[in-house]
């Protein structure tokens, strides 16, 4: 939607195509209990402050004082992909970016593994796709509510199972590769 928004009315735009993501290859595991939320915060230092990784740090001061028993908080930075995309695996909540109006390919693969991500989910994207359920939290540039988005979190765990789930349906439905290359195989034949 970053992409789709400024060029809609552009002649040759011919649409929005989502990122195609190989299910197959992300393991869904069912969350049952929660003994500890597990907050994962993956840094890319060239993209601190692009992605809004100063708010992400605030608030999860913010949290960690609140909440020191009932969390666990792994920070990583400037992970290759093949580490960073395995370093999250047993985290709850994932925190991607702050200024976007949807996800990026790293946020869509931690949906895949059932993952709470706080990223772009603007009112532009649940319009887009038409949803009613949560998929992701949309993180907006402020620590204090990002900080409270996730104290919701941690008193009402059961949150995070169900938007773990939608997340899951949402890859599978909307982001499923072959459906995706499809749409890209009949855009090119209709527009050659």
């Amino acid at each position: 939607l970053d992409y789709k928004i400024p060029y809609e009315n552009n002649p040759k735009h011919l649409g929005m195509i989502p990122y195609p993501i190989i299910t197959k290859k992300f393991e869904y595991n069912i969350i049952n209990e929660i003994s500890k939320v597990v907050i994962f915060h993956g840094i890319n230092r060239a993209n601190y402050y692009k992605k809004g990784n100063h708010l992400f740090e605030n608030a999860l001061k913010t949290i960690k004082s609140k909440y020191p028993d009932k969390i666990e908080i792994i920070t990583v930075e400037n992970l290759p992909y093949k580490e960073y995309i395995k370093s999250f695996n047993k985290c709850h909540i994932l925190l991607d970016q702050v200024y976007a109006y949807d996800q990026g390919y790293n946020a869509l693969e931690a949906m895949a593994k059932g993952k709470v991500v706080f990223t772009g989910a603007e009112t532009e994207f649940y319009n887009h796709y038409k949803l009613k359920e949560t998929v992701a939290i949309n993180a907006l540039p402020d620590e204090n509510l990002i900080a409270k988005e996730i104290e919701n979190l941690i008193l009402n765990p059961i949150l995070i199972r169900e938007i773990s789930l939608n997340a899951r349906k949402f890859i599978e439905k909307y982001h499923n590769h072959k459906q995706i290359a499809g749409t890209y195989l009949n855009v090119w034949k209709d527009n050659s």
